[in-house]
C-alpha cells in the first residue's frame, strides 16, 4: 500500500508531456477564470437558461420557504451565492426588515440582471443590499460576520474540489450557529441519473465547453461539507414534497436536493 502511495504522489507531479501523453488539443487546460468565462457567456447568450429552467417566481418563493424554514431572521445579514438573475432576492429582499442581503454571482451580466430585476420589483424595502461579482472561492467579508449563507443551483456546476473550496471559506465568515443551505443532484434522483447519462455522451472537451450540469451523492457531499467543517444538520430529498410555503402552507419538492449546514463556530 505504502508503494502505491509513493507511486501516486510521484505521478501526480509530472505534467502530461513530461509523462510521454500527447498534448490536447483545443480550449485546454483549464484556467483560473473557467467558471467564469463559461456562465458569463451563458449569461450573455440567455440569463434565464444560464440559472436554470422552471418559473421564476416559483422557484424563489420556493427557496425563501427553505430559508425560513430553517430559521432565516429579518434582521439576519443573509448571503446569496449564485444569486443569478435575482429569483431568490426578489422574494428575500422584503423579508429582511433591519438586515442585510448580498446578491454574489461570478457573472456580472447576472448580477446587471439581478440588480435591475430588484430595482423594478421591489418598490420599498428597509434592508441594505450589496451586489458582489466573485470570482474566487475567497468571501472577501470579515470572519464570523454572516448569519446565513444559500447556494442553490450553485454546487451543481462545480467539481467538488471547488465547491470544498468555497464551503471551507464560508465556514470562515459564518457566525456560531449559523447556517448555510445548499443544493445539489445526488444521483438517487431520477433527474439526475438523466442528466449523468446525457452528460457521459460528451467527451471531455465538449464537456467543459459550457457550464456543466455535476451529479453527486449525498454520502459525497455530506463528506466534502465536513472535511470543510461544517456539522451536517439535514437532507431535503429533492423527490419528496418537503418544503412547506410560507404563503399558503402547500408543501412542494425541490426538485434538487438540499442540505443545511450548521457552523460549529470559528475554525
Amino acid at each position: 500500500m505504502r508503494g502505491l502511495q509513493r507511486l501516486f504522489r510521484r505521478w501526480r507531479r509530472v505534467p502530461a508531456e513530461q509523462a510521454g501523453a500527447p498534448p490536447i488539443a483545443g480550449p485546454w487546460p483549464p484556467r483560473p477564470n473557467t467558471y467564469e468565462t463559461l456562465y458569463e457567456t451563458a449569461a450573455r447568450m440567455s440569463p434565464e437558461a444560464a440559472v436554470g429552467g422552471g418559473s421564476v417566481d416559483h422557484v424563489g418563493r420556493v427557496e425563501l420557504s427553505l430559508l425560513l424554514m430553517e430559521g432565516l431572521k429579518p434582521t439576519d445579514t443573509v448571503i446569496d451565492f449564485g444569486c443569478g438573475t435575482g429569483r431568490l432576492a426578489v422574494q428575500v429582499i422584503p423579508r429582511l426588515v433591519g438586515g442585510r442581503y448580498i446578491g454574489v454571482d461570478i457573472s456580472k451580466t447576472m448580477l446587471d440582471r439581478a440588480r435591475t430585476q430588484v430595482a423594478e420589483t421591489v418598490r420599498d424595502h428597509r434592508c441594505d443590499v450589496l451586489w458582489l461579482n466573485q470570482t474566487t472561492p475567497e468571501f472577501p467579508f470579515p470572519d464570523l460576520s454572516i448569519d446565513m449563507i444559500c447556494a442553490f443551483s450553485v454546487f451543481t456546476h462545480l467539481e467538488h474540489e471547488d465547491s470544498y473550496r468555497y464551503l471551507k471559506d464560508a465556514r470562515r465568515i459564518v457566525r456560531a450557529g449559523g447556517r448555510l443551505v445548499f443544493s445539489c443532484l445526488p444521483m438517487d434522483l431520477p433527474y439526475s441519473r438523466e442528466i449523468f447519462l446525457a452528460s457521459a455522451q460528451e467527451d471531455l472537451l465538449t464537456r467543459w465547453s459550457k457550464v456543466r450540469n455535476v451529479t453527486t451523492s449525498v454520502d459525497l457531499m455530506t463528506a466534502v461539507a465536513r472535511l470543510a467543517g461544517w456539522t451536517v444538520l439535514r437532507w431535503y430529498p429533492g423527490d419528496q414534497e418537503n418544503i412547506r410555503m410560507w404563503d399558503t402552507g402547500q408543501l412542494f419538492p425541490f426538485a434538487q436536493s438540499a442540505c443545511t449546514l450548521v457552523s460549529p463556530g470559528p475554525p
